[in-house]
């Protein structure tokens, strides 16, 4: 797993609250407001989050779009990992098959050889013995 990528936040790390926005119109929660929590800020439009009667602050609306883009960033990289292991796994099964299948057509194909190879050798005595009686007579 590659723990190089200081963009993701841990699931342990801390996120520091963002001090109240002095009116609703000057809240600017970008990136550079929190840095090196995200490359880009989470858009508005990847999480819509439930109504409810309570009113939603704008820190918590914040908090709300990070959880999901974590949560999206953990379960894409899982992804890629899951993908990473199930072909790795799938060439090691098909080289294990494969070797298999080889060894068995070595031997069926060696079993045929010498079962040739013996009748060819006992029609050869046959007609060779033949020829000799025949040339006595």
């Amino acid at each position: 797993m590659n723990h190089d990528d200081n963009s993701i936040p841990l699931l342990t790390e801390v996120i520091p609250a963002a001090p109240a926005p002095a009116s609703p119109a000057a809240a600017d929660y970008t990136a550079a407001a929190f840095p090196g929590a995200f490359h880009t800020p989470p858009s508005a439009t990847s999480y819509q989050p439930p109504v409810s009667a309570v009113p939603v602050t704008p820190a918590a609306e914040q908090y709300r779009q990070w959880e999901q883009e974590i949560r999206e960033n953990v379960l894409q990289s899982l992804l890629e990992q899951a993908d990473t292991v199930l072909q790795q796994h799938l060439q090691d099964q098909m080289a294990l098959a494969l070797d298999n299948l080889a060894t068995i057509l070595t031997q069926r194909i060696k079993e045929n050889l010498h079962e040739a190879l013996a009748e060819t050798v006992t029609r050869a005595v046959a007609e060779e013995m033949a020829r000799f009686a025949s040339s006595k007579k």
